[in-house]
């Protein structure tokens, strides 16, 4: 499904060349259950921008269920982002002003999906979710699992094939961040490929397949079948 060929990014920071990834190289199969672990600054955020299509590589190719994605247009690479692939941040990125349940429709909203679909949609993954009674509540409104919850309901509402998580637990308690691992590999285990960037090593452990990055390099690829 996902597939980098010696891909490298490289920005240039007061005047000097920063290679955040450098010549990866990684397979990344249907259904794969995958944490990418790292000190800070290894280049973890940038290996998910470039598979989120939310930036491109300088060298290098990347092909997405078979399709060369490297040189896409902006258009082009949002249309792909927009049927595959669903994303959760650490710190949620709900609109304010809109409920929950109008946060968890935005993205059929922007597709143009009639108003009954939306419902019956968002209806079906606020009872999954355990959002019953809370979706007509504002974010400010709701403690910061279900915004969490909220989020997640919102990335994989479109039922993309993919779900990257960039610290999904870091603004969470212990207990609501145990409640959205287990969210997230419920999903996973439905055939989801998930794919979580964490500095908790204990998450990061719970994941069938483990990717240390140092240095823009990965340094270590364990439980992989």
């Amino acid at each position: 499904m996902i597939e980098l060929l010696e891909v490298s990014r490289i920005f240039s920071v007061g005047g000097q060349e920063v290679r955040a990834m450098d010549q990866v190289s990684l397979i990344i199969e249907p259904g794969e259950y995958l944490s990418v672990m790292g000190p800070s600054g290894s280049g973890k955020s940038t290996l998910l921008n470039i598979i989120g299509l939310l930036d491109t590589p300088n060298s290098g190719t990347y092909f997405l269920d078979g399709e060369d994605v490297t040189s896409l247009n902006d258009t082009q690479l949002a249309a792909i982002r927009g049927r595959k692939i669903g994303f959760i941040f650490q710190f949620f990125h709900l609109i304010p002003r809109l409920t929950a349940q109008q946060n968890i429709e935005l993205p059929l909203l922007l597709a143009g999906v009639p108003r009954r679909e939306r419902s019956r949609r968002s209806d079906r993954l606020i009872a999954a979710f355990g959002l019953e009674g809370r979706q007509h509540h504002r974010p400010d409104e709701l403690s910061g699992g279900q915004r969490q919850r909220v989020a997640i309901a919102r990335s994989v509402i479109n039922e993309p094939a993919v779900l990257l998580a960039d610290e999904p637990t870091g603004n969470l308690d212990r207990t609501a961040g145990e409640e959205i691992v287990q969210l997230m590999e419920e999903l996973n285990r439905n055939g989801l490929t998930l794919i979580v960037v964490t500095h908790d090593p204990e998450i990061g452990g719970r994941a069938g397949r483990r990717i240390r990055v140092v240095d823009g390099r990965i340094a270590a690829d364990t439980g992989r079948e």
